[in-house]
């Protein structure tokens, strides 16, 4: 069932992209950095609420521009 208009595609690509990609890297680091007890999933959890937004407009505002710039490098 399709339930959200073509044009918020890239929109909805970046949200999911960068929950999943804060989740990953907040869940490496603080599994790296923290001993493992009831905490530390109340520590990842913490750390990818934070992280969520950066890394939402970093994929926002820097993909477009590295997607045309990995084009550019490509042969046809």
């Amino acid at each position: 069932m399709k339930i959200i208009p073509r044009r918020y595609e890239f929109i909805c690509f970046a949200l999911l992209m960068s929950f999943i990609t804060s989740l990953i890297v907040s869940g490496v680091i603080t599994a790296i950095h923290n001993p493992v007890n009831f905490m530390l999933i109340a520590k990842w959890l913490s750390g990818a609420i934070l992280a969520w937004p950066i890394v939402f407009v970093s994929i926002f505002l820097i993909a477009p521009k590295l997607q045309s710039y990995v084009k550019s490098l490509l042969k046809d």
